[in-house]
């Protein structure tokens, strides 16, 4: 693999109620490189945005750096406007979007294949001139058909696309159906393959995986999946998955700076983060089963897959109804209590009945005091 596109401030704030002010923009841009994505989708090079004073200022100022790492990207349709609009803004990549599919090809361009073939073909040789690295993106990807999806990839490379990124547009892909798109895309591309995926069916983590393990070169996320619909496979998800099983190719992302920034997307876009959610979630090293929980006391490694630390987390193991003898006898030792035989035994029953009644663990102060009244 060679890397991630984050393109959270491009397709990321296509999501509903998401707006990014100019400073939340650069906020995230810049974490975002200390994260270590090695490139960044800034937005689109629609004329639209030309009113908007603040999205040029930044895309200029980015443009202009010194250090060109990550790699900048712009977003673009196959027109002539749009093109010379990136052009002034100056991106490392032009990444231009067309429909694979018969029913986007129909439905919202009102051309058939053979329209869609000219129109490539022509926006290739006239963006070719003017950008150094140019990727072509294949709407609904996993819903064209094959034999003209191929026609498409070798049309790409005969014309000078450095890159294809496959969407799937409506997350319909399993992870083995994607393994099966790369291997066609790889017989027909001798370029760059990326991946675009939706999360419609809880897949788009798994499937961005998926596609890195079986050849591809790169794959888009954003911060929290937030995008259309379902959104995106999830930036935290995929880095933190490359990072801990070192997949070859995978840079070391900085974990803790994507859990912040997670938080910082989460408060500015009025998103909820699930106590239990992967990676970012509060609640993730909670537990409270009994035999988890004694484990976890011995040997974390047994039941977690990292340690909190790595991702700026903590540990809390709880006490209640779902809690064993093992579990309590330890965590009494750690209190400073020491209780043995019947004694632990009827302790344990309390814990387990006080617990069940109150709808909760117990806390470490009742802990002691039923401990106390025993001892």
């Amino acid at each position: 693999m060679k890397g991630l596109i984050d393109t959270t401030l491009r397709e990321g704030e296509q999501g509903v109620g998401v707006y990014f002010s100019d400073r939340q923009r650069l906020h995230i841009f810049e974490n975002l490189c200390r994260i270590g994505i090695e490139e960044i989708e800034l937005g689109v090079s629609a004329p639209r945005n030309k009113g908007l004073a603040g999205f040029v200022a930044t895309c200029r100022q980015l443009a202009n750096r010194v250090e060109r790492q990550p790699r900048l990207a712009l977003w673009s349709r196959c027109r002539t406007e749009d093109i010379t609009f990136a052009a002034e803004l100056q991106p490392d990549v032009l990444s231009l979007c067309v429909p694979a599919s018969d029913l986007h090809l129909k439905s919202r361009l009102r051309k058939d294949r053979a329209g869609l073939r000219h129109l490539l073909r022509g926006t290739l040789q006239s963006a070719s001139n003017t950008f150094s690295y140019l990727s072509v993106g294949l709407e609904d990807a996993s819903r064209a058909d094959p034999r003209f999806l191929t026609d498409l990839l070798c049309l790409t490379a005969d014309y000078g696309a450095d890159r294809v990124r496959l969407a799937d547009t409506v997350g319909i892909l399993s992870p083995l159906r994607m393994q099966t798109l790369i291997a066609l895309a790889r017989q027909s591309f001798p370029g760059d393959i990326g991946v675009h995926c939706h999360n419609d069916f809880g897949m788009a983590t798994a499937n961005a995986v998926a596609a890195l393990e079986s050849g591809a070169d790169w794959a888009d996320t954003t911060l929290l999946g937030i995008g259309e619909r379902a959104g995106n496979a999830r930036l935290e998800e995929v880095a933190a998955y490359l990072r801990m099983n070192r997949c070859v190719g995978a840079t070391v992302y900085d974990l803790l700076t994507i859990k912040n920034l997670c938080l910082f997307v989460a408060k500015i876009t009025g998103r909820q983060i699930m106590a239990n959610k992967a990676i970012v979630g509060a609640g993730l090293f909670t537990c409270e089963s009994g035999l988890h929980a004694a484990a976890i006391q011995q040997t974390p490694a047994t039941y977690e897959p990292f340690t909190p630390e790595t991702v700026g987390a903590r540990r809390f193991l709880l006490y209640g109804a779902k809690t064993g003898r093992s579990a309590i006898a330890r965590k009494l030792e750690a209190l400073g209590c020491h209780l043995s035989g019947q004694s632990l035994d009827c302790l344990v029953d309390t814990i387990r009945h006080l617990s069940s009644q109150r709808g909760r663990p117990l806390r470490d102060n009742e802990l002691e005091q039923l401990a106390a009244a025993l001892g």
